[in-house]
């Protein structure tokens, strides 16, 4: 597929790779400013805003949402090979971040905030090719310094403009894009995977911990309806809290992540985040839970998640935190705390509006007095075992999504600076 060639530097591009500012091969127009609220209420046209433009690689139509536009402002139609540029962010690494337009489209229209660049020639710039490029490191580390502001950052057009790019042959724009897309491709498939796989593994925790396995007969109880072998048993009853202090134990402090449970605050923040003195967090074992009870995307009344990654380490009082008892499947717990279920018993001990500094005011008492299913034993290692098998299909889906973003990373690296060249009709291009 490719042919290794040297480069001095990453900026340093095939001597056959012409290099031109951005003025010369494009020139860039502005999106549109709302001039009253009628300007962009429901109607026929579609609208490219700063989040289509930031969360994907090429611009997607079908999540364009509709609009009506003023019949002065439709000289500002993108057009097909259109780069969209973000011009303004509270973060300068959200400035500058690109999508490229690949479909014929009509009466679709760029928001403010954001700025368009249209290439003379699509013949001999492809905009595949410069879709990646834009998002590529060379120009990400060229476009970062041009932001400029304290509260807000923004991108000045006539700057960026002014910017260099290499032009490839064309021939070699299509096989550099061609191979990215195809990366882009299996990521994509993969993340499909993982999101069925996902849905799957929901409707399971759904369907087995309130159902069970082969159950006929049900009984009602105060969280709902239930097998009738099963009991329904408070927090306290099947668990210990656990008040126990560091003291120098461990310098592991964990934080609660939604997708990926209690980890090292250096590991999900690249920073401790933590006191220096860490003697009075609490300390936890492998096996272990902690509930944080700060409201986050996708938990309303908070998060509880089982130590899993690391053998201990410590947490910050303000989760409360306890130890399944031995007589109990810790798995069982740890699906029945990753579903929804809980969710009411701990909303009704909520109090509507009540929060401290973002954190739900649930006392530690009413906490524990929650009631949980409990299935007999078999039971609980029969349904986690099921739960499991489809977690770690999840797993694998999601390992191997990482390598295929690390492998994309490593592409756009040395094929966009043409480090390594691609093969075009069975030739290695040379220097």
């Amino acid at each position: 597929m490719v042919g290794k060639e040297k480069i001095t530097n990453a900026n340093s591009f095939p001597k056959d790779w012409p290099i031109k500012k951005l003025a010369d091969i494009g020139s860039t127009y502005g999106g549109l400013t709302n001039k009253s609220k009628e300007d962009f209420a429901e109607g026929n046209s579609k609208f490219i805003t700063y989040k289509n433009i930031y969360n994907n690689t090429f611009i997607n139509t079908n999540e364009l949402e509709s609009v009506r536009i003023y019949k002065d402002e439709k000289q500002n139609k993108v057009k097909y090979g259109d780069v969209f540029f973000t011009g303004s962010s509270e973060t300068p690494d959200e400035v500058g971040i690109s999508s490229v337009l690949l479909e014929e489209v009509d009466d679709v229209y760029l928001n403010s905030f954001c700025f368009g660049f249209r290439f003379n020639d699509l013949k001999k710039t492809i905009p595949e090719f410069y879709g990646y490029y834009f998002r590529g490191p060379v120009f990400r580390n060229e476009v970062y310094p041009l932001a400029q502001g304290s509260t807000r950052f923004n991108l000045s057009k006539s700057e960026m403009i002014k910017l260099k790019v290499p032009v490839p042959p064309v021939k070699e724009q299509y096989k550099i894009a061609a191979i990215l897309s195809s990366v882009d491709e299996a990521i994509e498939k993969t993340e499909a995977i993982i999101e069925q796989t996902e849905k799957v593994k929901k409707g399971l925790m759904q369907q087995l911990l309130t159902k069970g396995i082969g159950h006929t007969k049900f009984k009602k109880t105060e969280i709902g309806e239930i097998p009738e072998q099963w009991e329904i048993r408070k927090l306290n009853q099947v668990s210990t809290r656990i008040t126990e202090k560091n003291k120098g134990k461990t310098d592991r402090v964990l934080t609660i992540s939604g997708l990926h449970g209690l980890v090292s605050q250096t590991e999900y923040f690249n920073k401790s985040v933590a006191s220096k003195n860490i003697d009075g967090y609490y300390y936890l074992r492998k096996g272990d839970f902690a509930y944080n009870k700060s409201y986050s995307d996708g938990y309303p009344l908070g998060a509880i998640k089982m130590l899993e990654r690391y053998p201990d380490g410590v947490v910050s009082t303000l989760y409360i935190c306890f130890r399944i008892n031995e007589n109990m499947c810790k798995d069982y717990f740890r699906y029945y705390f990753e579903s929804n279920l809980w969710n009411s018993e701990v909303s009704a001990i909520a109090p509507e509006g009540g929060r401290s500094h973002g954190l739900l005011n649930v006392g530690v008492n009413d906490f524990f007095n929650i009631f949980i299913p409990i299935p007999p034993i078999e039971e609980q290692y029969k349904i986690s075992s099921i739960i499991r098998s489809v977690e770690n299909k999840e797993k694998l889906e999601l390992e191997k999504l990482e390598k295929l973003k690390t492998i994309k990373m490593g592409l756009m690296q040395v094929l966009l600076t043409g480090k390594v060249r691609v093969k075009v009709e069975d030739e290695v291009m040379s220097q």
